[in-house]
C-alpha cells in the first residue's frame, strides 16, 4: 500500500502507534472531526505521531512531534449521537517526519518512508522472547494467555516484534525509542531485555510474598 508524501496526522500526549497494531481512538476535537471526515472520503489514511515534551524540543511549536510517526488505515469509523466517532486504526508503516506541512484546519505532515532493516545474519530472538512472554504470564504479568496465544501465530518476524512491543510496553519514551529503532534485530533485543526486566521484578514481588506468607503462617 503506497503511503501518501503527505498525510494528515494526529500529535498526541502518551501515544504510540506501532505497525500492525489496531489502535481505538475517539475522535471529538472539532479538527480532528474534519481530518476524519477527510479522509473517509479519500485513502482512510492518517498517521499518529507521539508528542515530544514541551522543554526536549528546541522551539515553541504547539504540540511538536517525534521524528517517527506511524501511518494508519481507518478500518471501521462509528460516528455516535454526540458528534464523537470511535475510529479502529491498524498501523501501516513507520515514516520519518520532514516538516509539517500546514495546520489549518488540521496538522498534515511531510513525510517519507522509514522501512525496517532486517540483517539475515542477526537473529531476532523468538524464541526466546515467546519464552519470557510464557514466563510473564506465569508470574501474573501484563501477558495474558489470550495475548501468548495471538503472538506465537504472528508468521512475519517485523510484525510480531511491533505487536509485542505496542501491546506490552507501558512507557511511552521506551515505546518512541523501539519505534525509532530501524534494525529489527536491535529493536528485538530492546523488547527481550524489558519482559526480561519485568519478569525479574515480578519474581521478586512473588518472593517477598511468598516470603511474607511463610512467616505468617510460622507466626501462627
Amino acid at each position: 500500500m503506497n503511503i501518501p508524501r503527505k498525510i494528515p496526522a494526529m500529535t498526541l500526549k502518551g501515544i504510540v502507534l506501532f505497525p500492525n497494531a489496531i489502535m481505538p481512538l475517539r475522535i471529538f476535537e472539532n479538527r480532528y472531526k474534519l481530518m476524519l471526515a477527510d479522509v473517509l472520503k479519500s485513502d482512510r489514511m492518517f498517521a499518529i505521531a507521539a508528542e515530544r515534551d514541551r522543554q526536549e524540543s528546541d522551539d515553541s511549536l504547539a504540540e511538536p512531534p517525534f521524528e517517527v510517526a506511524t501511518a494508519g488505515l481507518v478500518r471501521v469509523s462509528k460516528t455516535n449521537s454526540d458528534g464523537t466517532s470511535l475510529v479502529m486504526l491498524q498501523g501501516l508503516s513507520r515514516l520519518r517526519i520532514e516538516s509539517i506541512d500546514s495546520e489549518d484546519p488540521y496538522r498534515v505532515l511531510n513525510v517519507h518512508p522509514f522501512e525496517t532493516l532486517v540483517d539475515k545474519n542477526k537473529p531476532i530472538l523468538r524464541s526466546e522472547i515467546i519464552d519470557a512472554l510464557s514466563q510473564n504470564c506465569k508470574l501474573g504479568g501484563e501477558v495474558t494467555q489470550d495475548i501468548l496465544d495471538y503472538v506465537k501465530e504472528l508468521k512475519d518476524d517485523a510484525t510480531f516484534i511491533d505487536v509485542v512491543a505496542y501491546t506490552l510496553c507501558q512507557q511511552t519514551i521506551r515505546k518512541q525509542a523501539m519505534l525509532e529503532v530501524q534494525r529489527l534485530h536491535k529493536r528485538a533485543e530492546m523488547l527481550l531485555h524489558d519482559i526480561l526486566q519485568e519478569n525479574l521484578q515480578l519474581s521478586i514481588q512473588v518472593g517477598d510474598s511468598d516470603n511474607s506468607k511463610s512467616y505468617d503462617a510460622e507466626r501462627n
